[in-house]
């Protein structure tokens, strides 16, 4: 019998498994030995770098810090960019108690059209003066504003897509700044984990098959052709050729069936979720039993079954946060021990396997806020994967502006800044963005499937793999 405790763990794995753009991640600045106070109340590392504080500077006064994003908070989207907003706003209220010139985001809704962001983001910086764009949000947005931005320089903080247009591996200088796994790094992991790893036969602990094939199925659209770019690149480094065959929804029957005739070893499906579950679908449907491997956005068990039924082969997904700790019990900070769950309050003891990092760091932080938009409150959101993404981008910005001298910093000296030293990321890693390195993080975790059964109340994912970057995984 499955106890209830176990059933909201299986049901909270599941909210925080990312989803589509979102990852549970945690920022902390780098810690220094000593600092010099700045006149907002701050400080800033008097072991930085030396830092040129010329060029461009605009929305900071005596008294505010101006950020500005563009993000869908009505129609469908509004479940995903109210949360975000929201979260980034408990951020910069935690840092605004301890600072006097004060951090304000100004957002305006793009309803997810490339053709507003675009314009509403010339009106941040060009009539607003904001400083930065943070939580840059959307592939369309994101799409039509690069350009854009890196004509400008205006600093952008966390894109909030994986589109390859975000990625340069060698820029110095470049505005963007970019957090989020790009789709074209993710696909070299992908293709190296399947190469690498020892996942294969009946016991899932046997080496990849010395002449086994991978099959590489993909849409054609950004997500798609932005992870098939970065397979085909770790595919020409391992020497070894790709059987490949694009799809939409529509022909994932028939693809599915293609695909099971190459015999493949391993099968990677480069595509958002419509794709990602339509394909999966279809080769249950052909009853293949190579195993499935996909990004990081189809990491949410929803997107492989409806229904949480089993399958004829495993499916694994990428993740790049690494916020459970099987042995650890329920939140242990006294500001915890009871936490809203839909229409009901529950103990902190129902919620085990989680790592308390992620209990005081983002949890605390979001039930301990008064704000609220609309109906939505930020204590409801504690488990909600949007409202994580923006507390990722919130967090990444007031870190590097305690790295900055506030009475001068300019737009080149932000991006000096943060080329100078990695951020660390607790709870996935650290970003490096010295040298102009605008790849995303390539540390990612590696999670499998399991559907309903006797032991799990709801299907989701386990972790089978640490936090590992691209180099230790090719090394294996």
């Amino acid at each position: 019998m499955i106890k209830k405790g176990e059933k909201i763990k299986s049901l909270l794995k599941n909210l925080l498994t990312l989803v589509g753009v979102v990852a549970v991640v945690g920022c902390r600045p780098v810690e220094s030995s000593s600092s010099t106070p700045t006149s907002d109340g701050g400080t800033v590392s008097s072991s930085a770098p030396e830092i040129n504080y010329t060029g461009t500077r605009q929305g900071i006064s005596a008294t505010e810090i101006l950020v500005g994003n563009t993000a869908a908070t009505s129609g469908g989207y509004a479940a995903v960019g109210i949360p975000f907003n929201l979260a980034m706003n408990v951020v910069f209220q935690e840092y605004n108690y301890y600072h006097t010139r004060k951090i304000k985001l100004q957002h305006y809704d793009d309803t997810f059209d490339g053709s507003i962001g675009l314009t509403q983001t010339t009106k941040l910086v060009e009539e607003d003066h904001v400083f930065a764009l943070v939580g840059h949000f959307g592939t369309n947005t994101v799409n039509s504003t690069v350009d854009y931005i890196q004509e400008k320089g205006i600093p952008m903080v966390y894109g909030v897509t994986g589109v390859n247009s975000l990625y340069f591996e060698h820029d110095p200088g470049n505005p963007i700044l970019s957090i989020q796994p790009i789709y074209r790094t993710e696909g070299k992991v992908l293709l190296a984990r399947i190469l690498h790893e020892k996942l294969y036969g009946a016991q899932k602990n046997a080496a990849f098959p010395a002449n086994g094939k991978v099959v590489l199925l993909y849409t054609e659209d950004d997500a798609g052709n932005s992870i098939r770019v970065g397979v085909e690149e770790e595919a020409t480094f391992a020497g070894i050729t790709l059987q490949k065959f694009p799809f939409t929804v529509e022909t994932a029957a028939s693809v599915a069936a293609q695909a099971k005739a190459a015999s493949p070893a391993a099968i990677i499906v480069a595509s958002n979720q419509p794709g990602f579950t339509a394909t999966v679908t279809a080769l249950k449907s052909v009853t293949n039993t190579a195993p499935v491997f996909s990004s990081y956005v189809n990491a949410n068990a929803t997107n492989v079954t409806s229904d949480g039924s089993a399958l004829p082969f495993d499916v694994y997904a990428n993740a790049w946060v690494d916020i459970v700790d099987a042995a650890a019990p329920g939140p242990l900070h006294p500001d915890l021990q009871a936490l809203p769950y839909g229409e009901i309050t529950l103990p902190a003891a129902a919620f085990p396997g989680f790592t308390e990092e992620y209990w005081a760091e983002y949890v605390r932080l979001m039930v301990s806020s008064d704000l609220s938009d609309g109906v939505t409150t930020a204590g409801s959101l504690w488990a909600n994967n949007f409202a994580v993404a923006g507390f990722v981008a919130a967090k990444a910005f007031v870190a590097l502006l305690d790295r900055v001298d506030l009475d001068r910093v300019t737009w080149d000296s932000f991006i000096q800044v943060a080329e100078s030293a990695p951020l660390d990321l607790p709870l996935c890693g650290e970003i490096d963005w010295g040298n102009g390195s605008r790849v995303g993080l390539d540390t990612l975790s590696l999670n499998r499937y399991y559907p309903i059964s006797d032991t799990h109340a709801t299907s989701g994912f386990d972790k089978v793999r640490p936090t590992e970057g691209l180099a230790t995984i090719r090394a294996k």
